[in-house]
Formats: structure tokens, sequence, C-alpha cells
């Protein structure tokens, strides 16, 4: 049985030399399009010269393998060609290294073979979907063949039997069920305890508690008005260590006994709530936290010594990244599993082996590739296995996923069905109890009648609702249309209505799990143009307003039209562009960066926002480039809309507890107070054509409670 499953696995196992040529492959944040010549990074395309494309060709098809000078020599320049090789390698690999942001002392992609060549060094995915199989000896394919068929239906039956035992043995029961939410369960070593963050209905801030296992009064750990969360359980269960936000920018790592007293304070983070969680290394000398040393950075995990307080960097996440974040140590401490953000819309897990000093084995390598948001990995007791998850991030469900030794290889993650739709933040005891948190997001869209700027007369309607995601809206340039985004069918897509919200319409069809929104029409309302993960990368797409197949897009996609419909703007590089409707070369707007781009009403402005440490602000720039001036301070969850009179937006609410709409006069430049919302704005604004109505999406209170199964093995 050993050898037939041994035979079942060799015959699926990967191979670059063997079988089908991939035809786009990934590594890091990269993606290359070997057919097409195209070397691509979070859907920007870089510009590579031929020798350069051809060298990173050559070692992405064999990578791990030592590709000569002298291959690389034959492959580039035809027999006869005249040119001093050695210098004209060199010069390819440079450009090569400059493209991949790679250094030739601290290759993460392209290392160096003294006298001998160049070697792929990082992991290497095939993202086209081409067979992968070994090409078994050829007496040996029918022999092969019906061990493997007769194997293989020997495993499937296996994996069937305990599907079906095992799970419907595996019965999640509620762990919590207070008011309010709790979150990120930390078992205590026994198994017998669990501590947990929670955030009661009359605090705006959540504190650290533990409680039984069994039993219902919990006991309340933290005091005071910050916000507490992430606790982990120490190894040999004297204390937990929590984080707590100390301001927009920074955090504290602090311990407690689990039976309360005097709090320790280890360090500060120059973070604010970035990561749910910190984790210990099983000897209980370090904590792995996510941190940086300057603002300019993207965040990386860090060890943190419990005997001094000494900071040491564990991983360094590509420039241009949203940085490192949740990482966690096997029971082992052999390797260590952390959550990258790549992109806005791109969480991926990566591995890294472990020494015996607590560093880093070679590079990062990426293990995730199903989808798009996968987060809050947690391992079992075996130190082989991990438990995390995956899907929408407003609606996700856990996964499970094996590794074989040696060499860490992820098997398929296999989806754990009894935990339902969104669970999150898993954690499994040495004794095998099974605790995460269940929590979906709900938002509606509502609509308010304006006042020509003044505060509003008539309360606000719901006029899009469902129980689950609905945001995002956009009126059509008619006015007689909504677009809006919405995952009410069971995963994301774009939706569309009339304008007081009747005659809902789904226009896309993805499925899966991936994240689609922020539609936006076309100038003459015939399109739709939104962003998408349902291919896994993010990527931009159009469809017809009415209906049809989506079209994907390059990197240059309109997201805003000028008054007059001659202009596109589009945010490439990090800044804003312009070109003709009609075609013609890209003219930059920014060059300080900026997003969300919306044309003043005479054409003479654009308003955008742009990221800082702690708030997203609104600012003004002429429509063919200049002075960049700031005019807002705050503004929430990108919501902000461009009227005949002025703006209306959503500041920061978090000095009111709640979300409100105002207005920016242009005559003026005074801003008034429009309406107060009954709760937590989400993401979309919109001002009707005729300036009537302002649509607006708002979250819904809802709790979370943590949830738990026991003999999870």
């Amino acid at each position: 049985m050993f050898l037939s499953i041994r035979m079942v696995a060799n015959l699926n196992s990967c191979s670059m030399q063997d079988g089908t040529r991939p035809k786009i492959v990934g590594f890091g944040t990269f993606r290359l399009d070997l057919t097409a010549g195209e070397l691509c990074v979070d859907g920007h395309r870089i510009r590579l010269q031929e020798q350069p494309f051809q060298l990173l060709k050559m070692l992405v098809e064999r990578p791990g393998e030592v590709v000569t000078r002298d291959e690389i020599r034959a492959q580039l320049w035809p027999a006869g060609t005249v040119v001093e090789f050695d210098r004209s390698i060199n010069a390819a690999v440079k450009k090569l290294r400059i493209a991949l942001k790679d250094s030739a002392e601290e290759p993460r992609y392209v290392e160096t073979m003294a006298r001998r060549g160049y070697r792929f060094v990082a992991a290497v995915q095939r993202l086209d979907g081409t067979p992968e199989l070994r090409r078994p000896r050829r007496r040996l394919v029918w022999l092969t063949a019906a061990i493997s068929i007769v194997s293989m239906g020997l495993v499937l039956w296996i994996l069937n039997t305990r599907t079906k035992t095992g799970e419907t043995e595996l019965t999640p029961v509620p762990l919590t069920s207070y008011p309010g939410g709790e979150w990120h369960p930390s078992f205590s070593p026994d198994g017998n305890e669990v501590a947990f963050a929670w955030r009661r209905p009359e605090q705006d801030h959540s504190d650290i508690y533990v409680k039984l296992v069994g039993a219902s009064e919990p006991t309340r750990l933290t005091n005071g008005p910050a916000d507490n969360y992430g606790p982990a359980w120490a190894p040999d269960g004297r204390s937990i260590a929590f984080l707590r936000k100390l301001s927009d920018a920074r955090s504290g790592v602090f311990l407690i006994s689990p039976i309360g007293g005097p709090e320790r304070k280890l360090g500060e983070l120059h973070l604010g709530a970035y990561g749910s969680a910190v984790d210990w290394h099983p000897s209980g000398k370090w904590l792995i936290v996510t941190d940086r040393s300057s603002a300019e950075e993207s965040p990386g995990l860090f060890s943190l010594a419990l005997e001094n307080g000494e900071k040491r960097r564990l991983t360094s996440p590509p420039p241009n990244t949203f940085g490192d974040q949740e990482g966690v140590v096997s029971p082992g401490g052999e390797a260590l599993v952390f959550v990258r953000n790549s992109s806005e819309n791109r969480w991926d897990l990566y591995l890294v082996a472990l020494s015996d000093g607590f560093t880093l084995k070679g590079e990062p390598r990426l293990i995730t590739l199903e989808s798009t948001f996968s987060y809050t990995p947690a391992w079992m007791p075996d130190g082989r296995t991990i438990v995390f998850s995956s899907g929408s991030p407003h609606a996700p469900t856990l996964y499970r996923m094996s590794f074989s030794r040696p060499g860490w290889r992820a098997g398929k993650p296999q989806r754990l069905v009894f935990a339902g739709v969104g669970a999150r933040d898993p954690v499994v005891s040495k004794q095998g109890r099974l605790a995460y948190s269940t929590s979906t997001i709900d938002a509606n869209i509502w609509r308010l009648e304006l006042n020509n700027g003044y505060q509003a007369v008539k309360p606000p309607e719901k006029v899009i609702a469902s129980t689950h995601l609905d945001h995002t809206p956009q009126y059509s340039p008619d006015g007689r249309r909504i677009a809006f985004a919405s995952n009410r069918s069971g995963s994301h897509e774009i939706w569309m209505s009339n304008s007081d919200g009747s005659g809902i319409v789904q226009l896309t069809f993805f499925r899966g799990s991936g994240y689609t929104a922020n539609p936006h029409w076309s100038a003459d309302g015939r399109q739709i143009y939104f962003g998408s993960t349902a291919e896994g990368q993010y990527a931009a797409y159009v469809i017809s307003s009415e209906g049809g197949q989506p079209k994907r897009l390059g990197s240059e996609t309109p997201e805003s039209w000028s008054r007059d419909g001659k202009w596109v703007y589009f945010h490439h590089g990090g800044e804003i562009w312009k070109r003709s409707a009609a075609g013609g070369s890209r003219i930059q707007i920014t060059r300080r960066g900026g997003h969300q781009e919306l044309e003043s009403p005479d054409g003479r402005l654009l308003y955008y926002l742009k990221e800082d440490e702690e708030f997203t602000s609104l600012w003004k720039v002429p429509v063919e480039g200049g002075q960049e001036v700031q005019i807002l301070p705050s503004v929430c969850c990108q919501n902000f809309a461009v009227a005949d009179q002025g703006i209306y937006f959503v500041p920061d609410g978090r000095p009111e507890g709640h979300s409100s709409v105002h207005f920016l006069s242009f005559a003026t430049g005074k801003v008034t107070r429009v309406a107060a919302l009954a709760d937590w704005a989400a993401y979309g604004l919109s001002v009707s054509p005729d300036g009537r109505w302002l649509l607006y999406s708002q979250y819904e209170p809802k709790g979370s409670d943590l949830w738990m199964v026991e003999n999870f093995r």
C-alpha cells in the first residue's frame, strides 16, 4: 500500500524539464508570460529587453539548477555572432536584476555561481494549468498506469471514508456567545482554558479575557480605554502576550498573568493595529511580531526577545508591498509560516525553514495559490499541518494544508466544511481542540436626499439591502441606474438596479472566492469598469451595462473620465495619468502619489486621494499637472463625491464613534455636516447627476462568537 501511494505521488509531482513546458509562471510578486514575453508585478507590466527576457526564461524553466554561461551564450547569440560574450552576458544579468529589484550580494531570484553561471533560487509556480506529470519509463507505462489507477481508487476510497466518518463526527459547539464580538482565541498549554479579545456592545475597544472551557463567565485581564487584542498563551502557561494600540502609528507588546495582575511592557511597534496577533517561539525565549524600522519600509516580521526586549528582523518583504504579518512557528521550531500582503487585493501564505538559533534557512516560499486572500495560519500539534482562513475577506472559511518532509512541500488545501462561512482566527491545542471565530460582514446601500450642501431635512432610506455585503454604489451618467458590488449570491460580483433600488440584476458570474468591487461607468453609460481577483491576481475588467461576458483589460484601465468625455484618467505606478479617449500617449498628472481621481465640474482640477501614516487625505491638482494641494485631512473608506457646488465626503469618524456625511463648498471653502449615519460607513459614495440624491454604504451591527471542535486531528 505504501509503495502504491508513493507511485501515485511521484506521477503527480511537478517538473519543469519533463512534460509540457509552462506558459505562465509566478515567483515572488512577479508573473511571467513566457509566450507573450511579458513580465508583470501586481498587474503592472515591466519593460524588459529581449536578451534579459530570454535569460530569465532559461532560468525559470530550470529553477534551482545552474545555467552555465556557455548555455546562455549559445541561446542568446546564434553561431557566427561577433560580440564580447562575457561583457554582454554580464550586461543582460545586470538589466534582469534591475527589473527584478534583485541584488547580486543578497540574491532573492538570480544567484551567481562563480566561474560557472547563474541559478534561479526563488520558488517558481505554474499559473497556466498546463500538465505537470513526470513521464515514466516507456517499458513501465502500462504497469505503472494500472498500479496508479488501482492505488488512486483505494486512496480516494480511504479519503472519502475519512471525510464521511470524520467530518460528521466533528461538530462545532459554541465556546462563547456573549453580546458584542469575541476574536483571537488562544488555548492554554493544557487546553482547558482559552484567552480571547472581547469588545462589549457598550465599549469602543476590546479587552483580553480568559475562561475555562465549559464555564460560562470569563475573567477580565485588561482595563482601560485602549484596544487590547491578539492574545497568545506562553508555552509554559505562566503568561499571556497581547498587543495594545497606543496610537494610530504605534502599538505596544505586553505580558500579563492568566489570573490577572500588573502588566509588563516588552516593547513598542511602529505600527497601529497591524497584524492581528503575536506568536511565541516554542522555546518561550522570543515573540514573533510585525514591525518596521521606518515609515518608508514595508512591515516585516521581527523576533522580540523576552530577556532584554531586543528586536531582530526575520523577513524583508519586497519593495512596494504591504508587508508581512501573522507569523507562526511550528511546534518543533523548524518552520515559520506567515502572511505576505503583496498588494491590497492579495494575501498569501509563505513558509521558510528555521535553524536552531531562530534564523531563517533560505528564502520564504509561496505555499498558497488558489485564493487571493489566505491569512490567520495556525499550526497543528503534529508540526506538519496548518489550518488557515481563506476565501473572500468578508466571508472566509477554514482550510487545512499538510507538508511533506524533507523540503516542506505543501499539499493541496482541504476545506473544513463544518466551519461554515465567516470562519477565521483558528487555533489548535496540543490535545486536539480547534477553536475559531465566526463573523460575516453585512453592509447595505442607503439613499439620502440632499439639501444643497446644508443639513439634510429628511432621514436616509435603505434602497439596496441583503444579509450580505452590498457596497461601492455608483450612479450611471443619466442617473437612472446604479451599479454596485455584492456577495449576496455567495461570491463577490457586480450587480445593477434601477435608481430606486428596484429591478436588481446580476451582471458578472465569476463565482469562486475572488473579490470583485468598485464599478464605475463609462462616460456614455454603455460600459462598466471594475476590479476583480477572480483569476488570481488583481486585474481590471469591463462589461457591457446590458450584461454579457466581462473582458480583462491591461494596466492602463480607465478609472474616471473628463467632464467632456475626451480624456480618461487612470492609476499607474502609484501616480495618476491621463490620455485621450481616442488613444495616444499618456500624460503624467501627479508626482507624489495619488489614486481614485475625479474631475471638477468646470474640468480644470482633479481631486484625488493620498495615503499617509495615519489617514487618507483629499488633494487637488490642475488637470494638466502642477501644484498638488491638500484640501481635506481625512476621508474615510475612499468616500468622496464631486458635485456641482462642492464635495461630499465622509471623514474619519473615530472621534464621534460613528460616521457622518459632510460637504465642502467650492464657493466658501467651509465644511458643513450634512447628516449623521446610524453606524460606520462602508465603501462607496455617489451623487446623482441632478444633485438631488447621495448614495452611501453602511455597515450593519453584527457580532462575532468563538466556536470549538473536539478531537480535531
